[in-house]
This record gives C-alpha cells, sequence and structure tokens, in this order.
C-alpha cells in the first residue's frame, strides 16, 4: 500500500529540524518527549498541530515565523511543480514570488523540499512496485528488472536493499539474494554514471552485509572494499536522498564479526554522527554488541539504556523485545538483579505478545538467573531444569550448556559437587555431539575436569560461563587457564 502524502506540518518540522542540524534523538530529549514521538509526527502517524509545532522548534531557536515562510515556499512549490519547467527553474520561478523572504534563505528551502517532495513520491512508487515484485522467485525479479525501464529507479534500489536488511536475520540467503538485486538496480538506474557509481556503492554495501550473516567473510570485504570505493566516488552525484549512517553501519558490523573491535567502534560512532535519528536506536544496538563481544557489560548496558526509547514496542515488537532482553540480561551480568526484577514482567508480556516458545524460554531462564541472583535457589533450579529440556530439544548446544553452567552454580553454592560432576558430563557429551568451536570446547573440558575431581569452584564456573556468552560472538577467544579472577 503506498502512503499517504505527509502534512505540511509534518514536513516544516523535519526541514526545520534538520536545517538547524538536529537529531531526532536530540530534539525528543531537549524537548522532554520520545524521539518516537518526534519521528511519528515528522512521518505523519500522529497528528502535529500548528501550537505543538511551534513548541516543538522553539528548542531548536527558530521563530514561529519561520514556520510561515517554510509553508509560503512549500505551497508555492506545489504550484511551480504544475507548471512548465525542472525544478531549478521552478526554483527561481518561486523564490521570485516569495516576496519580502530572504532570497537565499527561500532558495535553499525550496530546493530541499523539491528533493524531499520528489523523494516521497519515488519511495511510495517504489513500494508499490516492491508490492509486484515480493512474490515472485528471485530469477523472475531479475528478469523484470532487466525488462522494464519502470523497475530501475533509486527508490527501488533503496527498497529492496531494505527488505535485504529485514531478512538478514533469519533468512540470510535470500538476504543476499535481495542485496544482489539491489545492486543490479542500481547498474540499471538511468542518468549521470556518478549517480549510479553513489547507488552501486550503497546496494554493494548491503551485498557485504548479506555476505557476512552467510558467513562469508572474505567475500563480505571483498564486496566492502569495492562498495566504498564506489559509495566516494560516486558523492557528488548525490542529491541526499540515501541515508549515509547506512555505510559505516554495516561496515561496523563487518568488523565486529572480523574481530577488528576498535576498527568497527569507530565506525560505529561515525554512524551515530551521520544518523538524524531515523536509525539511532538500531545502531545502538549494534553498538551493544560490540561491547558485548569485548566482554564490556557496563558498555552493552549504557548503549542499550540509550537506545530504549527510540524502539517503539507497537511498532516493532520483535526489535523492542531483543533489545530489553539483552539489558536485562547485562544488568544480570553486572549484578543488579533486584533492578531486573522489577523489569521482567515488561519484557515478559513482550514474549507472550510474540508468542514464540523459545523467546518464553529465554525467559524463563532470564527468571532463573534473578531467582539465583536473589539467592532463591529452588525457584532458580527449576527454572533452569525446565529450560534446558527445551533447549536440548531444539539442539541449541550454547544455551543448553550456559543453562547447565548456571545449575552447577547453584548446586556449588550448596555444596552439591556430586550433582555439578553428572552435569559436567552431560554437557560434554552433548558439546562433543553438536560441532561446537574448539575453544569452546576446551573451556567446558576444563570445567568438567574440575568437576570430576570435585575441585570445581563458583569462582571457575562463573568465568567459563562468561567466557561462552562471549565466544559466541567471537569464537576465536581463547580461554586461559592462568588468567586471574576477573578474567576472560
Amino acid at each position: 500500500m503506498a502512503r499517504d502524502p505527509l502534512p505540511d506540518l509534518s514536513i516544516v518540522l523535519g526541514f526545520l529540524r534538520s536545517g538547524q542540524g538536529w537529531s531526532q534523538a536530540k530534539l525528543g530529549q531537549t524537548a522532554g518527549i520520545s524521539p518516537n514521538l518526534i519521528n511519528d509526527y515528522e512521518q505523519g502517524r500522529k497528528r502535529l498541530t500548528r501550537q505543538r509545532l511551534e513548541h516543538l522548534v522553539s528548542f531548536l531557536g527558530v521563530p514561529p515565523e519561520r514556520i510561515d515562510a517554510t509553508l509560503v515556499c512549500l505551497e508555492g512549490n506545489r504550484a511551480a511543480s504544475r507548471s512548465p519547467g525542472g525544478p531549478g527553474r521552478r526554483i527561481e520561478s518561486v523564490a521570485g514570488r516569495a516576496g519580502k523572504m530572504a532570497t537565499g534563505f527561500v532558495r535553499s528551502l525550496l530546493s530541499m523540499l523539491t528533493v524531499e517532495g520528489e523523494a516521497i513520491e519515488a519511495r511510495q512508487t517504489a513500494e508499490r512496485l516492491w508490492q509486484v515484485l515480493k512474490p515472485r522467485t528471485h530469477a523472475q525479479r531479475l528478469a523484470q528488472v532487466e525488462e522494464s525501464a519502470a523497475f530501475r529507479t533509486w527508490a527501488l534500489c533503496e527498497r529492496v536493499a531494505a527488505e535485504s536488511i529485514e531478512r538478514a536475520a533469519n533468512h540470510p540467503k535470500q538476504a543476499l539474494e535481495l542485496a544482489e538485486l539491489a545492486l543490479r538496480i542500481a547498474e540499471l538506474v538511468p542518468g549521470e554514471e556518478v549517480w549510479s557509481w553513489r547507488l552501486q556503492g550503497y546496494a554493494g554495501v548491503h551485498v557485504s552485509n548479506a555476505r557476512r550473516v552467510c558467513n562469508d567473510l572474505p567475500g563480505a570485504r571483498e564486496a566492502m572494499t569495492r562498495a566504498l570505493k564506489l559509495w566516494e566516488d560516486g558523492a557528488p552525484g548525490d542529491p541526499g536522498l540515501l541515508h549515509e549512517a547506512w555505510v559505516p553501519w554495516i561496515e561496523a558490523a563487518l568488523y565486529k564479526d572480523e574481530r577488528k573491535f576498535s576498527k568497527a567502534l569507530k565506525r560505529i560512532d561515525e554512524a551515530l554522527d551521520l544518523d538524524n535519528g531515523e536509525l539511532r536506536g538500531k545502531i545502538l544496538i549494534t553498538k551493544s554488541g560490540i561491547f558485548d563481544a569485548l566482554g564490556d557489560p557496563q558498555g552493552s548496558t549504557d548503549a542499550l539504556r540509550e537506545a530504549v526509547p527510540m524502539i517503539d514496542e507497537d511498532q516493532e515488537p520483535r526489535l523492542a523485545f531483543g533489545l530489553r532482553f539483552n539489558l536485562l540480561v547485562d544488568l544480570c551480568h553486572l549484578g543488579h538483579a533486584s533492578e531486573v526484577a522489577l523489569n521482567l514482567p515488561g519484557v515478559r508480556e513482550l514474549a507472550e505478545r510474540l508468542g514464540e516458545e523459545l523467546d518464553l524460554a529465554r525467559m524463563v531462564w532470564l527468571e532463573g538467573k534473578v531467582s539465583a541472583g536473589l539467592g532463591r535457589n529452588a525457584e532458580a533450579e527449576a527454572a533452569f531444569e525446565q529450560v534446558r529440556r527445551t533447549f536440548i530439544s531444539h539442539e541449541l548446544a550454547y544455551d543448553y550448556a550456559l543453562t547447565s553452567l548456571d545449575l552447577a552454580l547453584v548446586f556449588l553454592e550448596q555444596g552439591r559437587t556430586a550433582e555439578v560432576h553428572k552435569l559436567a558430563e552431560e554437557m560434554l557429551g552433548i558439546f562433543r555431539s553438536q560441532k561446537v568451536p574448539r575453544e569452546a570446547l576446551a573451556a567446558l573440558r576444563i570445567f568438567c575436569d574440575a568437576a570430576k575431581q570435585e575441585s570445581a569452584t563458583v569462582e571457575l564456573t562463573r568465568r567459563v560461563i562468561r567466557f561462552l556468552h562471549r565466544s559466541q560472538h567471537d569464537p576465536e577467544l581463547r580461554f586461559e587457564v592462568g588468567e586471574g579472577a576477573g578474567a576472560p
């Protein structure tokens, strides 16, 4: 379904905010409201009144008169667009009729509104075209693009690339097909070659992302290198239509998987600087993942706390659940069981709304972690035993091992060493059958040997838990036997 045209006041708010160099997050924070509400106003999902608009732009240091000037230019631009002549001629015509307003302001305003207006229309058309392509096979989609000029637009390239991102987590092969389709569209888009380079760079970055989630890191880096060159070479041809934050954001995720964490953090901060507020919450989630791979739960927690108000649980319940769940896990790692307990009901409600068995199982696991942290050992034991059965039935070796180690901690704190030994033997056998990474298996063997000799300690168990949690994101990480109590 094509979206309705944006209300004038929504366009004005977006223009004035971006013109002052403010992100949606900054305006929301300064005005004391959610950045999601700012986004809803600008996207026309929530009604924006003139009084409310004046209130918001006052935080930008913009007088109410600027609203009227912008509205005049917007209406003049629409009128001019119905007359002969290209955008440049229309801008000069309307600027000349704008009366007492500053000509420079009018000219720049009309340039931006022309680009924004044409972008909205192009994206609406792209959505309709995607609905035509969506039910078709990959080969049929490619054939349609090759045969019909209507399907060779920058906006459709952008839309297909976005669909690739949506599919990446659960359907990596489909994500790669979609990214390659976006790249082919970019190659066929008519117009100046420099604009085609920019589009190919944008689509190529998404190809890199899809190869990454397909576990082809060399192929992902190869695609990224080519895409970055095209992206930079094509910069002069970009009228500001493509969201620049995508490029460093996607490369940050690639650097993370390549275990180049300092580069990943640098690129993720560049993405945050380029973002206008639209993607900030999701970029912060990626930043949290980098800190997670570094074994820094405090850094991860800080990023997730900042992201929470930027993800609307009604619009994106799956993302909101993952964000809030991971935040509570980090807080557990930091020893804040009481705070986690207060926030568990809201996260469980999200999990129940989604209705996925594994989400609900992970909620039981988290509830067990909280019970253990609060000294309620019987409740923790029951929760962990229940969750272990679910994880092993789904062949989730890492989740099973982590839960078993949590259960081992409960047993150790009660002096039940024989049961710890039994748990260790079960874990080792399952890990061997699941073909988990060598370093993770080595860490478990150390724990199992200690359990067999009844010398496993609470501290060793916690170290192995921390290691397994990190090694999910960094399979080459090594468990060093001789490290101190705070490692790894």
